[in-house]
């Protein structure tokens, strides 16, 4: 009769941990200058057609992430809205809600009356990269280069940010 032996305990941990770990999504955290920037992959519009970011490579991009309960959202995106009227043909501005109902995201936008925004919802429980765009600080905003780096990353919004923006456009976008 021939013995088997089982593997202890801590090495059958070991081996499931290792495996859950080559299997897991790679998620570095929040993208920062420098990085390239993340696809988004439930994304749409308010059409409900799908949104790639790919599909602005050669432009400057703006994205900023916020939801319909983020207090600070509703201060910058109308801002932010202003300066993207300002900005027309040199960036384009992308709002992109992360409540899990669009229709949240939609009556948040709606109810803001932005005009010069490209809206984009991303329900957050459904994106494996929503972490990447900062959902811990609301709203954060990436300036993208035309090849798709993050060139400035701006956290939360407080009055006079817009004048942060409006240098940091001035300097990188040309």
């Amino acid at each position: 009769m021939t013995v088997r032996r089982r593997p202890n305990r801590m090495l059958r941990i070991a081996l499931i941990l290792g495996l859950l770990a080559v299997a897991a999504p790679a998620h570095a955290g929040t993208l920062k200058v420098g990085d390239r920037v993340a696809e988004l992959d439930v994304a749409v519009d308010t059409n409900g057609k799908a949104v790639k970011l790919k599909a602005y490579t050669g432009k400057w991009i703006l994205v900023t992430v916020g939801a319909s309960w983020c207090k600070p959202c509703k201060k910058e995106l109308p801002v932010w809205d202003k300066i993207a009227g300002e900005m027309t043909g040199k960036v384009t501005f992308i709002a992109v809600d992360i409540d899990d109902e669009i229709a949240d995201g939609k009556a948040f936008h709606n109810k803001l009356k932005l005009k010069n925004l490209k809206r984009v919802y991303l329900p957050n429980e459904k994106s494996s990269v929503g972490g990447s765009y900062g959902s811990d600080t609301m709203p954060t905003s990436f300036l993208i280069d035309p090849k798709g780096i993050v060139r400035y990353v701006h956290k939360g919004f407080e009055t006079g940010d817009e004048k942060k923006l409006r240098a940091e456009l001035a300097k990188l976008v040309k």
